[in-house]
């Protein structure tokens, strides 16, 4: 079961990347996409670590900085923020850190 935990994660991390990426050469430079492609690559980083209680609070940091991106990419692109979207990625989010936490832990 952590194997699919690890591998649901990475690929994960892989869209987020590759959307960021997409971003990136559509806009040009700006360091909100530059942000999201450097926090996928972290998060693929981070399933790769021996220790598990660092894997798990990486990972916690690492998604509120994937909110908190996604907050100022709604509010500075679109001028406003839809809440289902943001509500159902915290909701995947929180899902994901408690199976790490039963299943990696």
């Amino acid at each position: 079961m952590d194997i699919i935990v690890y591998v649901l994660i990475g690929v994960y991390a892989l869209l987020t990347g590759i959307a960021g990426l997409h971003q990136w050469k559509e806009n040009g430079f700006q360091i909100r996409t530059f942000l999201f492609v450097v926090i996928s690559i972290s998060i693929v980083v981070t399933i790769f670590l021996p220790n598990k209680a660092l894997v798990l609070m990486l990972l916690i940091l690492e998604f509120v900085l994937l909110h908190v991106l996604t907050v100022a990419e709604g509010l500075l692109t679109n001028k406003q923020l839809r809440y289902s979207h943001h509500i159902v990625r915290f909701i995947f989010h929180c899902i994901l850190l408690l199976l790490v936490y039963k299943f990696i832990m």
